[in-house]
């Protein structure tokens, strides 16, 4: 029986751990140029209420004569202007990676965090062996681990226009107390229902947040990457192919508070580059944008289905879960 039968519905997407293992791997070394190098500039929009990126630091002032809380969870800035850090959108990439990939689950916290799946434990690199020896999961291969520096790195996003955050409350947020060892979590995209009591209390929160159709604008950077690899990476971007066409498939979820459906995003390409060795044994970059960019993420996504990387199941379960729901989020703790 629930501990709180009348508690509102979690907004849980949960993901099978596949049966398999997964794919392991040599790793693309670093001393050499060899498959694609770039940087693929993209934008992004916020598409749910609120996206909130913390800083872990507080505003604090007294003095507002209760129009406001006193104290609240700070946006992330960056010499005074609102970011979003690149490596806020590196981990959650990685995550959805991991779970389209049939990767390991590389972030286990707490003691109790353990999986089912004594082959989905976090990879290990040796480093009394060679890169050969070596072998990892795709998104290792991708991201890297402890001791192997990953091919895959995001810029800060910076604000395109003018951004004024505001202060919002929400229910304290807690980790689950009985995670399920079988499965990945993530947090459905639902509607944010506000508080109806403004004031300060037990229980709740205040952050600042930016609110929907906030953009920002940074880029992907890629090093030594297959045409599959960077088609996944598109995949977990919230890309897909159609009919021939590249659509969007969903909207990945970005920073914190998405226990309180926060942080929806629609990532948009904007320019793509890459690097190529030239005759002098130069780099020599090639760009192109609008619509000339569009045939070369088709190829790149449909390579990556017609490779095998992308686990059809898992993409198709998560895919599901991330579809906009008419329904609201939890207002209290849960």
């Amino acid at each position: 029986m629930p501990r709180n039968p009348n508690a509102e519905p979690k907004p849980f997407v949960l993901v099978e751990i596949p049966q398999e293992e997964p794919d392991r791997r040599p790793v693309a070394t670093h001393e050499k140029f060899d498959g694609l190098t770039g940087r693929l500039e993209l934008a992004f929009t916020v598409v749910s209420e609120y996206l909130f990126v913390g800083s872990g630091a507080y505003e604090f002032d007294p003095s507002h004569g209760n129009r406001r809380p006193d104290v609240w969870y700070t946006f992330y800035r960056r010499n005074g202007q609102l970011c979003v850090p690149g490596t806020s959108l590196k981990g959650a990439i990685r995550a959805i990676v991991e779970a389209i990939s049939n990767s390991c689950v590389s972030q286990m916290r707490r003691p109790r965090e353990r999986i089912a799946s004594g082959a989905h434990q976090p990879c290990r690199w040796d480093p009394k062996k060679t890169a050969h020896e070596n072998r990892l999961c795709p998104a290792c291969r991708l991201f890297g681990t402890t001791s192997y520096r990953g091919r895959v790195h995001f810029t800060d996003f910076l604000p395109q226009g003018e951004i004024k955050p505001e202060v919002v409350k929400i229910g304290e947020l807690w980790e689950p107390k009985r995670p399920d060892p079988s499965r990945r979590r993530f947090y459905e995209r639902k509607s944010f229902q506000p508080l109806e009591n403004p004031a300060p209390q037990q229980g709740f929160r205040f952050v600042e947040a930016v609110q929907r159709q906030a953009k920002f604008r940074g880029a992907l950077l890629f090093e030594n990457v297959s045409e599959a690899e960077l088609g996944l990476l598109l995949h977990a971007l919230g890309w897909q192919v159609e009919n021939g066409r590249v659509i969007m498939a969903f909207a990945p979820k970005l920073g914190g508070a998405k226990p309180r459906c926060f942080g929806s995003v629609e990532f948009r390409p904007v320019r793509l580059r890459l690097w190529s060795q030239g005759v002098k044994g130069l780099l020599a970059p090639q760009e192109v944008q609008g619509k000339d960019m569009l045939p070369r993420l088709y190829q790149y996504l449909q390579g990556c289905r017609d490779s095998g990387l992308l686990h059809e199941t898992s993409w198709n379960a998560l895919k599901s879960g991330f579809q906009p729901k008419d329904e609201g989020c939890p207002r209290e703790v849960y």
